[in-house]
C-alpha cells in the first residue's frame, strides 16, 4: 500500500524479514518468506506456494484439522506483520523468540473467549511452543 501511496522509506520494496530481499508482497511476507515460513512450521500450519493463498489456506485447514484454524492463522499472521512494522517503524529486528512470545501471549488470551474444553487446548498449544 506504501509503494502505491509512492511513500518511500529506504529500500520499502524489499522484504525487511528476510535476508533474501524478495519484493515485499503480501504472499511473500504472510506466506513465503523464510522468516514466516519458520513461524507457520513452528505453529504446525504448512503451506503450498504453488496454489492460490485461498487454496493453499483451505489445505492447510484441512491439515491441521483444529476448530479454531483460523483464530490460530490470524494471530500468527498478525504477529508477522508486526514483526514487520516494528523493523519499518521502531527500528527493531525482527526475531522468531520475539514473534513466538507474542503469539503465545496473544493465543493466552484468546483461552477468555472459547469454551473450556478450547482453553484446555490452548493452553497444551502455548505450552508446547
Amino acid at each position: 500500500m506504501l509503494k502505491r501511496r509512492h511513500y518511500h522509506m529506504a529500500d520499502i520494496e524489499s522484504c525487511v524479514l528476510c535476508i533474501a530481499q524478495e519484493e515485499e508482497t503480501i504472499g511473500h511476507l504472510i506466506f513465503n518468506c523464510p522468516f514466516s515460513q519458520h513461524c507457520w512450521a513452528k505453529i504446525g500450519i504448512s503451506y503450498n506456494s504453488n496454489t492460490s493463498r485461498i487454496e493453499a489456506t483451505v489445505r492447510a485447514k484441512e491439515i491441521y484439522s483444529s476448530r479454531l484454524f483460523f483464530e490460530i492463522f490470524t494471530i500468527t499472521a498478525w504477529n508477522i506483520w508486526k514483526e514487520r512494522n516494528n523493523f519499518i517503524f521502531d527500528q527493531i529486528n525482527p526475531t522468531h523468540n520475539a514473534w513466538l512470545e507474542r503469539t503465545k501471549a496473544d493465543l493466552s488470551w484468546l483461552r477468555y473467549r472459547v469454551s473450556t474444553d478450547l482453553s484446555d487446548y490452548i493452553t497444551s498449544l502455548v505450552n508446547n511452543l
